[in-house]
Parts: structure tokens; sequence; C-alpha cells
């Protein structure tokens, strides 16, 4: 038995996956893992490896593995290590390494072992941790500090580097047993204080003074959905998303007023503009929630809340009063402190249910094609009350995706690379989110750009008989890049015009049924939702369709820019 019997025997203690794409200085511990039934999937690429292991972590909220070679495969790695570190996911990568002799060499050399490349230093800066074990007994001992690392505090990847002759290093007596032991203590240890009685009542007694106050919850608040409906109705007060955090609050709620930044909801930006009082729970305040301006914010009163106490230090909002805690810990506080009664918003719900009567969505283009909004608006109606995942790759279909559905946590849900913006997100992710709810109906929502992305990982739903459904929302261009071109230059030499492949036959080759849709047809779409094999619909969406409004450099939150759709 090799010292790779340690992951093998790590991941089986975990009751976990291993997501691959193979190579040779990583191939020791497929047979290990083989050995003692650790479950194995190998994909077309290592980015749908990373992603389907992204997903697995995002499904159960603990840490998940993936194995890639040495050279191109740890490169072709760290678009999904950086997914993982900007949207917090507990993601331990593994990546074969040439021997330590071959490491041990000048650091004038470029490279000398095959397929050599200095991948720690590659992702220190997208890491949690970076770790090389020299020894079995330096693996066993990272194994467990890698575990412990990616789920403490603000979740997030870790590498794990292995030189092919450690792997292959004869397992030392009573290393394993003393490995498994010592993971039975190993859980994630709270880095915040408690919650302070005065905070509570300093958010209290500032409550009372103010006549316009808003919730803006990100994606730290996603696992405390019902603290926080329960806090929102309790006070009366709106409730506004990051695009991370949709679905946190039900978007269908009264209190909902929908989710902010770049192309979030013109009502939204509006009343965080309007805003005299906001509690941010777990959301970073990045520039395309509050736009290039942020000083416009000052004159708020702002408690941020957050376990990372980096964006505490860092934020973009001047005069925010920094809270370091846990969402959960905070709404739990609050929601216990019988002295919390505040004054009666009624009118300020009221200001902001006119704003939406007013600041209307405008994603209609005026050439033919199917409308992106009356599309989704169609399939969100279907999926309304059944268990739902919506997984969306990058582009204007994402943007839409958010703004048309109903998502409401934990019914139905949005996967969508917030932070780093992935095309080709969509395909592996739906994929690993289908595999561990069966039982959920699994939307993979593309654009004709993002999909041709990872079209590789197609294979995988008949190799693992997954049923999904995938949405391919082809308007011939890359929108949204097309449209910032278009403001910015009034030009889109590259991106305006793309001649597709025939997705249909695409899909069909790789044993999926599909449906062309060229125009509105609802029994269409009821018949790829209905089928119960894996499905591929592919819609010819609006050319010009636009992502309208949307916030621009420069602008106001309340002063978004509005596209001019020439109507035929």
């Amino acid at each position: 038995m090799y010292s790779s019997a340690l992951i093998a025997s790590l991941l089986k203690y975990l009751n976990k996956t291993l997501y691959t794409y193979p190579g040779g200085t990583i191939a020791p511990i497929f047979h290990e893992c083989k050995a003692i039934g650790v479950p194995l999937i190998c994909t077309k690429n290592e980015q749908g490896a990373g992603y389907m292991a992204i997903a697995d972590a995002l499904v159960t909220q603990t840490a998940s593995f993936v194995a890639v070679t040495s050279g191109p495969g740890a490169t072709n790695l760290i678009t999904c290590i950086a997914d993982a570190f900007y949207d917090s996911i507990p993601l331990i990568a593994f990546t074969g390494q040439v021997g330590t002799k071959d490491l041990a060499r000048s650091e004038t050399l470029r490279q000398r072992g095959f397929q050599e490349v200095p991948i720690m230093d590659m992702v220190k800066k997208i890491t949690k941790a970076t770790l090389q074990p020299q020894t079995p007994q330096e693996l066993a001992e990272m194994l467990i500090q890698a575990l412990h690392c990616a789920m403490d505090g603000r979740p997030g990847p870790v590498l794990i580097d292995l030189p092919m002759d450690v792997q292959l290093t004869p397992l030392p007596d009573g290393l394993l047993e003393s490995m498994l032991q010592a993971l039975q203590r190993v859980l994630p240890s709270s880095l915040c204080p408690p919650v302070e009685p005065a905070v509570v009542e300093e958010i209290r007694l500032s409550l009372a003074s103010v006549s316009r106050p808003l919730i803006l919850a990100g994606g730290g608040a996603m696992s405390s959905s019902g603290q926080l409906k329960d806090l929102a109705h309790r006070l009366g007060i709106p409730v506004v998303t990051s695009m991370r955090g949709v679905g946190v609050f039900p978007t269908n709620d009264p209190l909902s007023a929908g989710w902010i930044g770049h192309t979030g909801m013109p009502w939204s930006n509006w009343a965080l503009s309007q805003a005299d009082w906001v509690l941010v729970l777990g959301s970073r305040l990045d520039v395309r929630q509050t736009g290039t301006m942020p000083d416009r914010l000052a004159d708020k009163t702002v408690f941020h809340v957050d376990i990372d106490t980096n964006e505490l230090t860092h934020v973009r909002v001047p005069n925010a009063r920094s809270i370091h805690c846990s969402v959960a810990e905070l709404l739990a506080a609050l929601n216990q402190d019988s002295n919390l009664v505040p004054p009666d918003f009624s009118d300020w719900r009221g200001a902001i249910d006119h704003q939406k009567q007013g600041l209307t969505l405008q994603d209609r283009g005026g050439e033919p094609g199917v409308a992106p909004d009356e599309l989704l608006a169609c399939i969100d109606r279907y999926t309304l009350g059944k268990q739902t995942a919506v997984v969306t790759g990058v582009g204007s279909h994402q943007q839409w995706a958010a703004r048309h559905f109903t998502f409401i946590a934990p019914e139905k849900l949005l996967f969508t690379s917030a932070g780093h913006g992935t095309m080709g997100y969509s395909l592996p992710v739906a994929l690993g989110v289908k595999r561990l709810n069966p039982d959920r109906i699994v939307i993979s929502v593309d654009g004709d750009g993002s999909f041709q992305m990872n079209i590789q990982e197609l294979a995988m739903i008949s190799e693992l008989k997954i049923p999904l459904k995938i949405l391919i929302m082809d308007n011939n261009r890359l929108g949204i890049v097309s449209q910032f071109q278009q403001i910015t230059f009034a030009d889109d030499p590259v991106t305006g015009s793309f001649q597709n492949p025939d997705f249909i036959r695409i899909a069909e080759a790789y044993g999926l049924k599909a449906w062309d849709l060229p125009e509105m047809d609802v029994a269409v779409i009821a018949a790829w939702l209905d089928e119960p094999g894996p499905a591929l619909l592919r819609v010819h969406i609006q050319h010009d369709a636009p992502v309208s409004p949307m916030l621009l450099g420069g602008q106001a939150l309340d002063a978004m820019w509005h596209a001019e759709v020439k109507q035929p």
C-alpha cells in the first residue's frame, strides 16, 4: 500500500467522490481509491472535474475534492480554483507533480521534470493555503490541515501539490490509523467573537430613528434564509440581495425589493440609493454591487456584518460600522431581542412598490426571435412550486435568468459564477448538482458562447445517466460583451455576430433528445421539460435583446443606463 492510500482513505471516511481528469503524475491515487470503493468521476476536461466538485461543495456544504495531473492539468484547473476562492467554496485540489529530486533544482532553471509547473506560486493569491508534502507523514498532516482550512471561517480552496515519489512511498505502519483518529477531531472553529449585547442595542437604537431602512443580503446569508425572513417580517423592512444572494429571501415575497448592482433591478438600486439605514449581511459591497461611486452611500447608517475581517477592514462604503460575526449569529440575536420594536415603515415600503411599477425591465429586442423574458417566465411558471435548480453560464442569459426566475431557497435555487464570472460554468456544475439531487429539476441555462466553453461534458450525461435539462439561449453573439462594446465604442467587431454549429445535431450525437425553438411555442417548452431523459432546447433569442437597464461606470445607483431598441 502506497502513501496515496491516505488520500483515498480520507475520501472514504468522508463519504466523498473524487472528480478528476487523469494523467501520469496523479495516477497512484486512482488505484488506491478503486481498491477501497471511493467513487471516481472522470470528466472530459479538468474544468469539468473542477466544476463538478464545486457543485458537490455547494450542494453538501462540505469540502469537495478534485485531482488533476501536473503541468497543463494543473493550469487548466486554475479557473475553477479562482471561482472557489471568489465565491467562498470549500474545494480541495490535488495536483500531480514531478518527483522531489527534480523539484530540488536551481531556481534559475525554468523546468527539469516533464510537465513541471510552479502551480503553488501560481495560485497562492487565490487559495487559502498551498501545501506540498515531502514525506508520507507530512501528507497525513496536510490532509487534516487542508480539510480544516477549507471549511474554517470563510470557506475557500486549498491546493495540495503531490510529488510523484511521495505518492509512491510505501505507507508507514500505523500512519493511516493515526490520521483517521485525528480526523475525528477536525471541526471548523469559529474565528468570530460572539455577538455582544451592545451591538444588538446599537442596531436597535439606530433603527428607531430612521424612516427608510433596508436589509442587503449576500451569499454569506444563504444558510440563514429562515432567520432572515423572520426578522424582515417582524420589523417590516424591505430586503434586497446581491446576485450571490438571489433566493436567500424569496423573490416573490411582498418585502422583496429584488437584487442590486450592475445588472440588478432598477428599483432595487433605487431603494439602496434612497435608504437611510442598511444592514449588510454577508456581502462584500464590491463595485458590481454599489457602482463606481460608493461615496454616494456615505450619508447612510450602514452596519456591515461579515466573518471575513479583510472585507470589513477594506470595505468600499465610507463610514460603515463593522460587525465581525456570522450572519446566523447576528440574526439569532436580533430575533431574540424582545425590545426590538421598530417604527412603522409602510410609507417606505409603498415608495419602493411605486418604483417597481415605474422602473420596468427592458430585456426585449426588436428583431425576430424569442424574447428572453417571455421564455424564462414560461419556464418559471412551469417549475413554480417544484424543487428546482437553475445553473447559469456567464453572459446576458445569466442576468436574464436572475431577473426573470422566481428564486426561493431552498426550494428553487440559483447557481452561478458571480465573483469570477466564468463562461463554461453552467454545464459541469449542473451535472454535479443533478447527480446529487436526482429528484430536483435541474436546468442548465446557457448562452451560445458560454455553452461551447465546456461542451465536451455532454458526454458525461450518458455515462452518468443524468437527466439534465439544457437551455441554450442562442442570439449568435456574445451579448453582454457586445452590448458593452456598443455602448463604449459604438461597435462590436469581434462579439456582435457568431456563426454557431448545429446544436441540435451535436446534442443528438451525444444521445440527448433536442428541440429547436425559432419562435415562442409553449407546447415545445413543455415537451422539453417533460422529457424524462436528458434534453436540450435551443432557442433563437432576439439578436438585439439587451440587458437593460444596466449600471455603468460613473452612474449613480438611481440613474442606470437604458437601451434604445429599434422596433421592426
